[in-house]
């Protein structure tokens, strides 16, 4: 009872008190995303670095003030605007060239910022900006926002298998509505330890009802793993949980990511 009790609570927050300051300011980044998307898909990129000045402000505002939304301090200053479509939109396919530009703010002396400040932003950026490009599974991921779960937990789940067990297990989530594909030809690429032969020996006759005996536990560590409930009816809803900010920005951070790869 207690659990049914945390979900009615859950459900109700987003009625009573609206959307969270993360959701919001997931929601601004994205329709800056899709306003720089072109008639082919793509997304350009093409942002000019914004000055030191506007960039030391949205690093204060974004380190220390965490209850001001993105969409407030950027309709109010243009230039703030443009640090955001900077760091977020350009940032993720020109990592180091945002890096480099952040740090010319450790050699400048303005009021508030402090270096650990400046540090902290670029260490938050560093950790979350992909060295290499993400893998093609990402595409077939049905829930950016949750990627980074749905993929450990594929990773976890799979680890050691290189054929039927592991197959079964990405026929599980594709049934699961987690990802849209489970060929082979989409997933070598984030699971490269996994043998094509022995993959797709088995991989038609696995979405047969005859192996419900087997997904039934599969099912239940995908659902445990990743925090999700799914309905007769196909939808999933996932577990409201409290993350930290690096958390918080990783999500979002991923989302973005599926725009561009």
């Amino acid at each position: 009872m207690a659990k049914d009790k945390f979900d009615e609570f859950y459900e109700s927050i987003d009625k009573e008190y609206g959307k969270s300051n993360t959701d919001k300011n997931v929601d601004y980044v994205m329709s800056l995303v899709k306003q720089r998307e072109q008639p082919d898909g793509s997304i350009d990129d093409d942002i000019p670095a914004p000055t030191l000045q506007s960039t030391a402000e949205v690093i204060i505002l974004v380190m220390t003030r965490s209850d001001i939304l993105f969409e407030q301090f950027c309709e109010k200053d243009r230039g703030h605007k443009r640090v955001i479509e900077y760091v977020f939109i350009r940032g993720v396919k020109h990592r180091d060239e945002i890096i480099c530009f952040l740090k010319q703010l450790l050699s400048r002396s303005i009021p508030g910022l402090a270096p650990k400040l400046v540090l902290g932003f670029i260490r938050l950026f560093d950790q979350l900006c992909p060295k290499e490009k993400p893998t093609s599974f990402l595409k077939v991921i049905q829930f950016p926002e949750k990627a980074k779960e749905i993929i450990d937990t594929l990773h976890f789940m799979t680890n050691g298998y290189v054929g039927k067990d592991a197959a079964l297990v990405m026929v599980v989530a594709q049934e699961e509505g987690l990802i849209s594909s489970s060929r082979y030809d989409d997933i070598k690429e984030e699971f490269p330890s996994i043998h094509q032969k022995a993959y797709n020996k088995d991989l038609s006759s696995l979405h047969d009802k005859t192996y419900e005996d087997m997904k039934r536990p599969i099912r239940t560590a995908l659902r445990t793993r990743i925090g999700y409930v799914r309905f007769e009816d196909g939808r999933i809803e996932f577990k409201k949980t409290s993350l930290s900010p690096r958390n918080m920005v990783l999500q979002f951070w991923r989302w973005i990511m599926s725009f561009f790869y």
